[in-house]
């Protein structure tokens, strides 16, 4: 996983602990402890196990948390790939990343100039993450009937879905402040081109595309570093949810449909 792009400084977790990809919150003496565990050298690089006078220094350092509960023991906690300086509890990362993702789309669109902007999520598939006694993730498909797929498939489409229309104007000022959001928001690699595309200074004016843009991508990255917990299963207890949260890796894009 490349975690470069979230600018994550955490590889001596001894004199860094805080801004990790993944945060799991454990007791004072576990967050020391740990580390002579046996297999504590296979767990993710880019998770750091800290306790609660921990999240008091991020708090106190201006860090923002989006959880649906008061912050605990046990909780684990993922970097927010598009807002800086912000947690999220692992069990509603899908959800509050989706959203955003889709917020984000739609304010660079429409600093674009953008006339139309539709976005609706496609689901793809869902694979279920195992671990082996090397310590290796290994991914085996769900099997699961025509029905399931159609089911998720619905499900996704109408829970993230966008129509929206906009005057067109476009401006110089809006163009160059559409630069700077895709690099905020780390969505170079999904946006370059629609923004080199509506470069000012061409004459050939760009005025639409249907693109596909992985919607999954930041999400699975970051369970998949949490899933790493699992090498030491023994050593941090993970509820149900989070469990199940990080042994799925889903694939889905956002279809969109742009008039410029």
């Amino acid at each position: 996983i490349d975690f470069n792009k979230f600018n994550y400084n955490c590889n001596n977790m001894e004199n860094n602990k805080l801004g990790a990809g993944i945060l799991q919150i454990s007791t004072e003496e576990r967050a020391v402890n740990y580390r002579w565990e046996k297999d504590a050298d296979k767990l993710d690089k880019n998770i750091s196990i800290v306790c609660m006078d921990d999240i008091q220094n991020l708090v106190n350092d201006g860090w923002t948390f989006k959880t649906k509960m008061p912050i605990r023991e046990g909780m684990t906690l993922a970097l927010h790939p598009f807002i800086s300086k912000c947690y999220i509890d692992i069990n509603i990362a899908e959800d509050e990343l989706f959203k955003d993702k889709f917020n984000c789309l739609g304010r660079v669109v429409k600093l674009l100039g953008v006339k139309s902007f539709e976005a609706k999520a496609i689901f793809h598939e869902a694979k279920i993450r195992e671990i082996d006694v090397t310590g290796s993730i290994n991914y085996k498909a769900i099997k699961a009937d025509l029905s399931y797929k159609e089911s998720e498939k619905k499900k996704y489409a109408k829970k993230y879905s966008r129509e929206e229309t906009f005057s067109g104007e476009f401006t110089r000022q809006g163009y160059e402040k559409a630069k700077q959001l895709i690099k905020q928001y780390r969505l170079e690699e999904d946006l370059n081109y629609i923004v080199e595309q509506r470069n000012p200074d061409d004459s050939n004016t760009f005025s639409g595309q249907d693109i596909a843009v992985h919607l999954s991508k930041e999400l699975n990255n970051l369970t998949e570093c949490a899933f790493s917990l699992n090498v030491l299963k023994g050593v941090f207890t993970l509820n149900a949810n989070v469990k199940q949260t990080i042994s799925t890796q889903k694939e889905i894009f956002v279809e969109t449909k742009l008039v410029f």
